[in-house]
């Protein structure tokens, strides 16, 4: 899952879970820049949306259903398949957004960048310039448009410091995006589901 879909995924485990939402939403964003271990560098709340990050992308990466999206790329993009699956995944929740999410989407987004901009001094700097661009340019309001999964695409491909296929691959996942989506709605469901079980807080005795 990309931003969209970690954003999303943190406000309805903290909703389900009486979690704090924004140090949930700061642990996704942080979650693709903090490595290693989690020794308490950081506010307890923002190491549990870290640890949220890297169980929903575990969760992802390992499912049947989105090894079957893999298997269905050509053999010279499997290697990229998780990177692109991920940006495909944040359209198809664009897509599905109002059935989804009581807000519209460019509220939720707004939301999202004013709470991760409260706290961008804290944060390792090239999540300061995520989050900067990301709420600059308005990105995660715009998934439903494919021209704009391309470019973003196009902007992760320059970061791969290998010659790689994301600049050009939107044909392919074009093509292929109706087996993706219909994946990607038997998924999202059944991963909430998940997480929302496994971050729950027992009660109190």
């Amino acid at each position: 899952m990309n931003y969209l879909a970690h954003f999303h995924l943190a406000t309805a485990v903290a909703g389900r879970c009486d979690l704090d939402p924004q140090g949930l939403l700061i642990g996704g964003l942080l979650g693709d820049f903090v490595k290693g271990r989690l020794r308490g560098d950081y506010p307890k709340e923002w190491e549990v949306g870290i640890r949220l990050h890297r169980r929903i992308d575990a969760l992802t990466d390992s499912h049947p259903l989105v090894v079957e999206c893999l298997d269905q790329l050509p053999s010279s993009y499997r290697r990229y398949g998780g990177i692109m699956l991920d940006v495909c995944f944040d359209h198809c929740l664009s897509l599905r957004w109002n059935d989804l999410h009581p807000t519209p989407i460019e509220i939720f987004t707004q939301h999202c960048y004013q709470q991760l901009l409260n706290s961008k001094d804290k944060y390792p700097r090239a999540a300061m310039r995520q989050i900067g661009f990301l709420a600059d340019y308005d990105v995660l309001s715009k998934m439903d448009s494919w021209n704009n999964i391309e470019a973003m695409l196009g902007r992760i491909a320059k970061r791969v410091p290998r010659e790689n296929p994301l600049s050009y691959c939107g044909h392919e996942l074009a093509r292929l995006l109706p087996f993706i989506d219909q994946q990607f709605g038997a998924l999202y469901p059944a991963l909430l589901s998940q997480l929302a079980e496994e971050f729950s807080v027992p009660a109190s005795p």
